[in-house]
């Protein structure tokens, strides 16, 4: 578009009258730095970026003051079977926890809203999960470490006392340097000692948690070992999306090698 094109369309929506509905379609470039539509709150962000700054730029067009407005939402969307677009949503969910985002989730009639965890405070929410589990927990890790097995193994073994049934999918030792596989085979062995059902799978990267078919962690974090302080993760109560993972885990069901 050329500056008078620009100039028209620009004009156009200041003169939309503020009780019709109105919706924008652009590429960042037009909505990006130094565009303002104070009525705007929501936005659908189609294409993938990963910066943060970026993100709080397009973000920041939403948060204009405007009479009645009292909630803004971002519709955003992760391609997990794509690595690289998977690793970019990541970024973006580091994101919108920096600038106090929540999630929220769930069908038209029920809506939960989540707030998106950070490696700091996460573990209290995501350990009291486990422990009231009904019938599955499904841990998808590709790092393990002691440190974290032994800080987690306690309510790893309370949900198994129960006869829930409890799935650890991680990196064999053979992945990683020699030097390290002794501790992790002696660190496999403590967590096939409470009759944890352990599935490796060489060069996974996805890292989530999938408790009772519903409640969903999904994010950055390795949730059995320790990342750095930017990972995000995200709750979810969505039987949806804990489908669609469960598929991506199936899909590799028939590759494993059980140890």
């Amino acid at each position: 578009m050329g500056i008078k094109d620009t100039r028209e369309r620009l004009a156009e929506i200041s003169a939309t009258p503020s009780d019709k509905q109105l919706t924008i379609i652009a590429t960042g470039k037009y909505i990006g730095e130094g565009f303002d539509e104070p009525r705007l709150d929501t936005l659908f962000l189609v294409m993938p970026i990963s910066w943060k700054g970026t993100l709080q730029q397009y973000a920041g067009r939403l948060h204009r003051l405007y009479e009645n407005k009292n909630e803004v939402q971002i519709y955003d969307y992760v391609d997990i079977h794509v690595r690289m677009l998977e690793k970019m949503y990541h970024r973006r969910l580091n994101g919108y926890a920096a600038i106090g985002y929540k999630v929220k989730s769930g069908s038209a009639l029920v809506e939960h809203t989540e707030i998106i965890f950070d490696k700091s405070n996460f573990l209290p929410v995501y350990s009291n999960d486990i422990l009231n589990a009904v019938n599955e927990v499904i841990i998808i890790s590709p790092f393990v470490t002691k440190r974290r097995i032994v800080q987690m193994i306690q309510y790893l073994a309370a949900t198994v006392s129960r006869q829930v049934k409890v799935t650890v999918i991680t990196r064999p030792a053979a992945d990683f340097k020699e030097k390290d596989q002794k501790t992790l085979h002696a660190t496999f062995d403590m967590l096939k000692g409470v009759d944890i059902n352990m599935l490796f799978k060489s060069n996974i990267h996805q890292k989530f948690a999938i408790i009772d078919q519903k409640i969903v962690w999904y994010g950055s974090i390795n949730l059995l070992s320790y990342g750095n302080a930017e990972e995000s993760i995200m709750r979810l109560e969505s039987g949806n999306i804990a489908n669609e993972l469960m598929r991506n885990i199936e899909k590799f069901g028939q590759e494993h090698d059980r140890l």
